[in-house]
């Protein structure tokens, strides 16, 4: 009997055990639990959100700068969120965000009036209207018209695109976006890891990319050892100041790879991985919780009643979206390195890249010998092998690369030759900023070839 009520529960801590002891990661978040983050907890804000601040419109950025400025007792940045954020400011896809989107859109809506022009003029061959003055007289009319309303649409987004980049971004001096955040995250800055820490955090970054433990393992895939650990350095961070402070933590970030969090399932949310949860409450004894930054927006406006424009909520689901779809981005730079290093090393696979971009993304295989001076017996097996050898020399020098997978891939038609390609392909992506290093190379100060 009596060893009976002892396995019943004889001890006290037994009996105070609740559903969620021990699996706090599947606890929803309540409005109270907000409430007392933004009141007592520790907001830790990881680099993306900083650098948000640039890729977002006007109206956008100002209300994240409002929050941010609301909850500044509460802020806390990690040393490595500054490294990070300083590294990677001057990047043409954070200050250049606006008007790299724009060259897209603006390249799409030329390659859209080409191909109208092109189809009209096919069937204007094909039905044998060539001496109907009439329908020719209409045709050229309407394809006037909407060559002036695609003309019209690139003026728009240009000129959307330069209210919404920051004209002074370059200037440290005058950075608007600087100039406001700088007071904000006054005091609010940790300091860097002494060497003996940091090199431990190294070395248990790299153990856990490899065991493919989170946080950060993902990075270990396509980037250099140091670079690839930077998300474990601001986690370690976070969680040695939660330590000191002895407080929950909610941790800000535009990241949404698997191994920050468990992935939205049907209309199960996301939220943090169970093992970061269960390690902030082994090393802190208190409760993780983590928001994405349209999701920061959203309960301030609700829990601390600030003025925030549902618009900017949306406006920040869509850059965390495109984001997502588009973890390795490559960058005007980062192109230019490597049609530079190409140039010196296999300048065949340089001049198809460039070549592609001007033939909207595609390059034939005809153009590929004609461009190297093959002999028709050679064979292309591996002729992609140098981008992607390249690109990781260029990561290797800490240049942060896009995916070199898609960069540059083989096209196979069967009706051409069920072995060999085709032709390759440029990712869409890279075509325009491509074609603005191709016209670079390729034409001088007079437009001539």
């Amino acid at each position: 009997m009596d060893g009976a009520a002892s396995s019943s529960g004889g001890d006290g801590s037994l009996k105070s055990r609740g559903i969620f002891d021990g699996f706090a990661e599947y606890r929803t978040p309540s409005t109270e639990d907000y409430q007392r983050l933004f009141s007592s907890g520790l907001v830790v804000v990881d680099t993306n959100v900083l650098l948000t601040l640039y890729r977002s419109n006007q109206r956008t950025r100002d209300d994240l700068l409002t929050v941010l400025d609301r909850l500044r007792e509460r802020l806390w940045v990690p040393h490595q969120v500054l490294v990070e954020f300083w590294r990677n400011r001057e990047q043409n896809s954070v200050l250049g965000h606006h008007k790299a989107r724009a060259l897209e859109v603006c390249a799409a809506l030329a390659k859209t009036g080409k191909s109208a022009s092109d189809a009209l003029d096919r069937w204007l061959k094909q039905v044998h209207v060539g001496d109907d003055s009439e329908i020719n007289s209409a045709i050229s009319r309407h394809r006037g018209q909407l060559g002036e309303v695609l003309l019209t649409l690139q003026s728009l987004i240009e000129g959307q695109a330069d209210a919404d980049a920051i004209a002074d971004a370059t200037d440290t001096n005058a950075d608007p976006v600087l100039a406001l955040l700088d007071p904000i995250l006054q005091g609010r800055i940790g300091p860097p890891l002494d060497q003996q820490k940091y090199a431990n955090a190294l070395q248990e970054a790299k153990r856990r990319g490899q065991a493919e433990e989170p946080p950060g393992y993902e990075d270990f895939k396509s980037k250099p050892d140091e670079q690839a650990a930077g998300d474990y350095l601001v986690w370690e961070q976070t969680l040695m100041e939660a330590e000191r402070l002895g407080t929950e933590v909610l941790f800000v970030t535009g990241d949404s790879k698997e191994d920050w969090w468990k992935q939205r399932s049907g209309s199960i949310p996301a939220r943090p991985r169970s093992e970061l949860v269960q390690e902030m409450h082994r090393r802190t004894g208190h409760r993780l919780f983590m928001l994405q930054p349209s999701g920061l927006l959203e309960q301030a406006r609700q829990v601390l009643a600030l003025e925030v424009e549902s618009s900017s909520v949306l406006d920040l689901e869509q850059l965390q979206t495109s984001k997502a779809s588009a973890e390795q981005e490559w960058t005007a730079e980062a192109l230019e390195a490597l049609v530079d290093l190409l140039l010196g090393q296999a300048n065949v696979q340089a001049y198809a890249l460039l070549d592609a971009a001007q033939n909207d993304g595609f390059v034939s295989r005809a153009t590929v010998y004609e461009i190297g001076g093959y002999e028709e017996t050679r064979m292309l097996r591996g002729f992609t092998r140098p981008v992607k050898t390249a690109a990781k020399r260029l990561q290797e020098q800490g240049i942060p690369v896009g995916d070199a997978e898609r960069l540059l891939v083989a096209v196979y038609d069967p009706e051409f030759d069920a072995v060999s390609a085709s032709g390759f392909r440029v990712a869409q992506e890279a075509v325009p900023l491509l074609r603005s290093i191709a016209q670079r190379i390729y034409f001088d100060d007079e437009g001539t070839k």
